[in-house]
């Protein structure tokens, strides 16, 4: 015999929303927005040690140009983990405004 033999059958009840704390949320920010600021502050530094060492020739500033170019190195070598750290702030403040 069936177990619901005498009683109404049970209604559909939605699952329980997932409540995420205050510091989830926060770092969820933090891994979105830390990575975009280091990307754009290296370009924008980047830029402006090329601007420098190229405004003037003759005052031997030429090392600025290859320390933009080693900042650029770098931030092309740690843009696997820029991009991770960005995925990861994102799937989690999607998870926290669902």
């Amino acid at each position: 015999m069936g177990e619901s033999v005498g009683y109404p059958p049970q209604p559909h009840v939605p699952p329980v929303r997932r409540v995420y704390s205050r510091t989830y949320r926060v770092w969820a920010h933090v891994l979105l927005w830390t990575p975009i600021a280091i990307a754009v502050a290296g370009v924008v530094g980047g830029l402006g040690l090329f601007a420098v060492a190229d405004a003037d020739p003759t005052s031997g500033s030429s090392a600025l140009g290859y320390l933009g170019l080693v900042v650029w190195g770098i931030l092309a070598a740690g843009s696997p983990v820029l991009l991770g750290s960005l995925t990861a702030g994102l799937i989690m403040l999607n998870r926290a405004r669902r």
